[in-house]
């Protein structure tokens, strides 16, 4: 249940529904420990890797929180140690549930929410209603609310899909939607129109093809599968209703009723076809004399990819690929929204903002610049207007607001829950090894979107994941319990400790909106009073200050607003905005020599920023 809020109420990578959603699951943490530790609950096991796999996540979230010291934007630090405070009580869950139920029963319901979530979001295509954003923007990314991360859910449904496929201890109707699965899976992932996807997707299987035994059955079960998709989408793209940006409702309502009826109608006919295959599968399957061995996959894989490059560069590879580096790398340009981005190879500024995270890192080699703030550090160094919160890069993030502690402490937590899965299918039975085993692939398609994207900062997509790895990772049988009461009243006083430091911060901002809307409408007291509540709620960031300060400008003390204006630059002296504001403010009240002092460093910080502007005004003799 938890795992399904975060997936369908995760709200993006906004900050809000984090909130409810973490306090929920640091509740349940909390609960599972005191019980565990009062003896009620038996603790889940894990072996050496495993526990240093737990330690070492925990260390890194302590490290975000720790980077507050040094952090350039210290707010958004608090807010990213909230983070990391969350996954790791959806980590705890996950193993508690892995221990009481198994892999295999959590690798069914896995599979189950990925399904619901997709089937929501191809509704929201069907019947317009359901998702009236998508008249803006046509690609799919409702519920998760960003198109790639709906296509990284999509590729991590594909594992389960073929593991319920293919295993034959599965009931038929069990294999028949294994199979469904994967066709919902890969129609979702190219209505995304996601580039990234479709080669996490393609490694995801090639994985999953070397690691289930039953390969024959699993290639049938993608011939019978991925070409019904794509059948199903290339039909899509040319219904503008269902694929063009800012159509009308009638035309969505329109082509979005025929989508779903061909949507309907291919997918019922596969699952029939399926089904009666597999009714003759005694039959078929001991014709087919040959066996696909790993190396033979891998074999066949190469070639492919290298047939295709040769076809795609019409017989002249090497310009091809100099051609395709060019436009890998070029920031200027970008692949567009529609169906045809997908054969396009521009990264749409990534290549920029690895090569500014890269140079945060080595001007903060050691701790960085502090956790969750690359939308700040960026800007000294940005040379073009393009708006990130985030590098797209999970490594390069953790190297340049955690620093290389930070980037350690990631590294090693990876290195030790790669050991810890694998000797847990090792010690597991075959058909719960089958399921860890896709599990795990689920996992590392994750890893493999998270270098090339911001999933970090999506609890829909990072949440599920660790709840799923502590399902592996854990040991089915439980260690003895006995009473531990001081650990029991430890986790009891962490669980309101926890869940006011994650509400703070948005509490705060709520009141700073509050403020400045009292501003708006003429009542800077009560913008004063919900500005000093937001400053004693989060003293780390500078909205309630500047909030103050427009308020005390309003009832006409500039002495007291200067003041708060000052402290906005003391509290985040590498801001841009808090010297931004600092100047504007003082060329307002006549103190035209400070403001060109203090705009002169915001626009340090941020030469392609306002303060250029506002530094032109205050150059202007009076």
């Amino acid at each position: 249940m938890l795992v399904g809020l975060a997936l369908f109420f995760g709200g993006g990578s906004t900050y809000g529904p984090l909130v409810w959603l973490g306090t929920i699951a640091i509740a349940a943490a909390g609960t599972l420990f005191v019980l565990a530790s009062l003896g009620r609950l038996p603790w889940p096991a894990l072996d050496r890797a495993g526990t240093v796999f737990l330690v070492l996540l925990a260390a890194l979230a302590v490290w975000t929180g720790v980077s507050v010291s040094w952090s350039v934007a210290p707010d958004l630090s608090w807010e990213y140690f909230n983070r990391g405070i969350v996954y790791l009580a959806f980590l705890v869950v996950g193993l508690f549930v892995g221990a009481a139920f198994g892999v295999r029963t959590v690798a069914s319901g896995f599979a189950i929410l990925l399904a619901a979530v997709m089937a929501w979001a191809l509704a929201g295509k069907v019947v317009p209603n359901v998702f009236p954003d998508g008249a803006r923007i046509a690609r799919l990314r409702d519920p998760i609310e960003y198109w790639n991360g709906l296509a990284l859910i999509a590729a991590m449904a594909m594992p389960l899909g073929l593991w319920h496929a293919v295993r034959r201890e599965h009931p038929r109707l069990v294999r028949v939607g294994g199979v469904a699965l994967l066709y919902l899976a890969g129609l979702t992932l190219l209505m995304t129109y996601s580039r990234g996807g479709v080669l996490v997707a393609l490694a995801a299987l090639g994985v999953s093809l070397i690691l289930l035994p039953q390969r024959v059955e699993a290639v049938a079960a993608l011939a019978l599968s991925l070409p019904a998709a794509a059948v199903v989408a290339v039909w899509a793209f040319t219904e503008p209703g269902v694929s063009s940006d800012l159509q009308s409702y009638d035309v969505r309502l329109r082509d979005g009723i025929q989508f779903g009826i061909v949507l309907v109608f291919i997918g019922a006919a596969l699952s029939l076809a399926t089904h009666e295959l597999l009714a003759r599968e005694h039959r078929w399957r001991p014709k087919i004399r040959w066996e696909l061995s790993g190396r033979r996959l891998a074999v066949g894989a190469v070639v492919a990819v290298l047939l295709g490059a040769l076809l795609a560069s019409g017989g002249h590879p090497a310009a091809w690929a100099e051609d395709g580096w060019d436009e890998f790398t070029n920031p200027t340009s970008t692949a567009g929204t529609g169906p045809e981005r997908i054969g396009n190879l521009n990264l749409n500024s990534r290549w920029t903002w690895w090569e500014e995270a890269w140079e945060i890192f080595t001007d903060h080699a050691v701790g960085g610049a502090g956790a969750g703030t690359f939308a700040i550090a960026r800007r000294p160094i940005r040379t073009h207007l393009t708006f990130a919160t985030e590098p797209h890069s999970l490594p390069l993030q953790f190297l340049a607001e955690t620093g290389l502690v930070g980037f350690l402490l990631f590294g090693g937590a990876l290195a030790a829950a790669l050991l810890a899965v694998v000797r847990a299918i090792r010690r597991l039975d075959e058909a719960e090894a089958a399921a860890a085993s896709v599990l795990s692939v689920a996992v590392l398609a994750y890893l493999l979107h998270a270098t090339i994207d911001y999933d970090w900062d999506f609890v829909a997509l990072t949440a599920p994941v660790l709840a799923a790895l502590g399902a592996i990772v854990v040991m089915r049988r439980p260690a003895p319990a006995r009473p531990r009461w001081l650990l029991a009243a430890a986790s009891g006083l962490a669980i309101p400790t926890l869940a006011f430091s994650l509400a703070a911060p948005w509490l705060a901002a709520r009141k700073t909106e509050d403020a400045f809307a009292a501003i708006d409408r003429n009542d800077p007291r009560e913008a004063l009073d919900l500005s000093d509540d937001a400053r004693s709620l989060n003293p780390l960031s500078i909205d309630p200050l500047l909030a103050g300060a427009l308020a005390e400008e309003a009832l006409g003390d500039e002495r007291a607003a200067l003041k708060l204006c000052v402290k906005a630059v003391e509290l985040q002296p590498e801001h841009w905005r808090a010297w931004y504001e600092l100047g504007r403010f003082e060329l307002r009240i006549g103190l035209r020599a400070l403001a060109r002092q203090h705009l002169q460093r915001a626009q340090e910080l941020d030469p392609l920023g306002p303060a250029k502007d506002a530094l032109a005004s205050a150059t202007v003799a009076p």
